[in-house]
């Protein structure tokens, strides 16, 4: 249904732009402006079926438009106007920007020059630096979302991901019916959990220089699934381009599937085409200049049953004093003057951190940043009261600075493997994973024995998929390690690794390691479990679950799988009282929710299973999950047309 009345009483319509499967764009007059500017209007039909699930979806949102709105004004993204909720329907209005998609500047397939498409990844780049230094990610970036102002000729970036909705169709535009069934060419589809967000990102963006260099059509350049899909790009690049070498393996990197090569974020990309030499001679391009530092806020999702992750290593100060010759001696008179101003102010820097310490040792944290922050005002750059005062903010909730600290801290202190480790547990909290990646490598290059960033690099490694990466990782810290929990953990992680490699034999001999290693550890038990369950030894997998649940009632990992397990074997009674349980224990378990919702329906309480699978359906979308969103819905479907088909 189209809207063709005032919206918010103030948006007028004009005409209809594009249609998705949740989504219509409308072209529209401002009357709230003087001038009575177009601005284009998405018009979001959000899929709920009740109040409570409606309410949430609205306030989701209505919290991802304001996100973007503190973004500000800048010339390279269009400006977001307002947010409107009317019911069911949502309406998102930005400017409208005058001039013509990047999709009609590619039209011809005709090959780019170099300079050219140097060019357009550093306007593209430029764009994607702005908001990632946000903690924002396009997720819907492809060539009809780029616009050539047509008064300014700069690049601007409009049409943010809301929703998640590349399982669906793609749009049918009225501007042009080349986009129809193109856009998957650009975005990452759910499968390919090797991108993250920021990634996915760079994909596009060199996916479209790859069509630019090339001037293949949408419909020729390779598609993600295929499986010697970086091969077919750089053959392209070779038989079709003329880029050099170096900018060819800058775009190669940005499309990569591999998590290794790829880079983390947009200003890493800047870093390495400055380092070009031989690009736009005639003076086209600009030198790139790195923005300042970007945070990545990444939501991760929790598995059922996750790697141990080690807590950063705590250490004192170092040790700075200087042992003196008489030649130094004498030379230190000739300027004691100076040293002597600088005497109180050391003085005061070392009292203010020992102050910091005892407040926090005393859960005074309010009172430790305090001195932290005087401190800091004395000497910037003092390492270690940078990387307390980034404790406390994270703990604060300001993930943002907390991350800067710890940069901060690093240039201070560049040769400090501490440092890179706590910064990269920090990106790993964040979901950052590719950045946590490139900080615990740097860790392990300044300390190559640091056996915790060999697990947690392990542990991120998992979380991407590189579950061969990861084994390596563990395998490395199981050498290195002399403490037995530290082996322990790694035993733990390992076992995890190789069953999901298909090596259920192995990684249930890791299990037992750990057991052995940390007998009143419940997670030990737990994976191990897991593992018996793949090897369809469902007593042993409930015998370990259940010593679990004993050593640590107030978790709900192990009732949930116990259940799942339970409910293998048949005993339904069981398993809805595991699920019951792990509920209780968190009622914000979107698994659980499923599982139970669906053991309802198999016995037969249509009414209890759909209000579990509404709930559901909601946390899909808080994660903008649509596969699992869409997953939920067809389950509720059914149950909807069995309970109408009901006597």
């Amino acid at each position: 249904m189209v809207v063709k009345r005032l919206i918010d009483g103030r948006f007028q319509f004009i005409r209809v732009v594009s249609t998705k499967a949740y989504t219509k764009t409308y072209l529209m007059t401002d009357h709230g402006d003087a001038a009575k500017a177009k601005c284009i209007v998405k018009h979001l039909q959000l899929p709920a079926h009740n109040a409570i699930t409606l309410k949430f979806l609205n306030d989701l949102l209505a919290k991802r438009v304001n996100l973007l709105k503190r973004m500000g004004d800048h010339d390279a993204i269009a400006r977001n106007l307002a947010a409107v909720q009317e019911g069911q329907d949502f309406y998102w209005v930005r400017d409208y920007i005058p001039g013509q998609t990047l999709l009609a500047e590619l039209a011809g397939d005709r090959p780019r020059a170099e300079a050219e498409v140097y060019n357009f990844l550093l306007e593209g780049l430029g764009a994607l630096d702005l908001i990632q230094r946000h903690g924002i990610a396009h997720q819907n970036l492809h060539p009809n979302n780029l616009i050539r102002h047509r008064d300014r000729g700069h690049l601007v970036l409009v049409d943010f991901g809301l929703i998640q909705d590349t399982a669906a169709d793609p749009g049918i535009s009225n501007n042009s019916a080349a986009l129809n069934g193109a856009v998957s060419a650009y975005l990452p589809q759910p499968q390919h959990r090797q991108y993250t967000r920021f990634a996915a990102d760079h994909f596009a963006l060199g996916m479209i220089a790859v069509q630019m260099a090339t001037g293949l059509s949408n419909e020729a350049i390779p598609r993600l699934s295929q499986g010697d899909f970086l091969a077919q790009v750089k053959l392209q690049l070779d038989e079709c381009s003329t880029l050099s070498d170096s900018l060819k393996a800058i775009v190669l990197r940005m499309v990569s599937p591999q998590t290794e090569a790829q880079f983390h974020q947009a200003k890493d990309i800047f870093l390495s085409l400055a380092d070009l030499e031989t690009v736009a001679t005639n003076g086209l391009a600009p030198t790139p200049q790195p923005s300042p530092q970007a945070r990545d806020a990444t939501d991760s999702e929790r598995g059922v049953a996750a790697h141990e992750e080690l807590s950063p290593a705590k250490r004192g100060p170092l040790d700075r004093r200087l042992w003196l010759g008489a030649g130094v001696a004498l030379l230190l008179l000739a300027v004691g003057g100076i040293f002597a101003l600088r005497l109180p102010q050391t003085l005061a820097v070392n009292h203010l951190l020992q102050q910091a310490k005892a407040a926090k040792q005393m859960g005074q944290n309010n009172d430790s940043l305090n001195y932290l922050n005087q401190l800091l005002e004395l000497s910037p750059n003092h390492s270690e009261a940078l990387a307390q005062r980034s404790t406390l903010l994270w703990e604060n909730g300001q993930s943002e600075q907390a991350l800067q600290d710890l940069s901060n801290a690093i240039q201070a202190q560049p040769d400090s493997p501490t440092l890179y480790y706590q910064r990269g547990n920090l990106r790993f909290r964040l979901g950052d994973l590719q950045g946590a990646i490139a900080d615990y490598s740097a860790a392990l290059q300044h300390q190559d024995t640091y056996v915790n960033a060999h697990v947690n690099r392990g542990s991120a490694r998992a979380e991407l998929g590189d579950e061969a990466g990861a084994v390596q990782d563990y395998t490395a810290a199981i050498n290195l390690a002399t403490d037995p929990e530290t082996k322990a953990v790694a035993y733990l992680n390992r076992c995890l690794s190789l069953s999901n490699l298909g090596d259920h034999a192995a990684g249930l001999n890791d299990c037992t390691e750990a057991v052995n290693l940390r007998p009143n550890n419940s997670l030990a038990y737990e994976n191990r479990g897991l593992v018996r369950r793949r090897l369809n030894d469902f007593q042993g997998a409930i015998q370990d679950f259940t010593i679990a649940i004993q050593i640590n009632a107030g978790s709900p990992e192990p009732y949930y799988n116990r259940g799942l397990t339970r409910q293998d074997l048949g005993d339904f009674a069981g398993a809805m009282s595991d699920f019951n349980q792990t509920i209780a224990l968190n009622p914000n378990h979107p698994f659980a929710y499923y599982d139970r919702g669906l053991l309802h329906a198999e016995l037969g309480d249509l009414e209890s299973a759909i209000a579990d699978l509404e709930t559901v359906a909601s946390a899909c979308l808080d994660v903008s999950r649509i596969g699992c969103f869409d997953d939920a819905q067809y389950q509720l479907e059914a149950l909807r047309a069995a309970q109408d088909a009901a006597p």
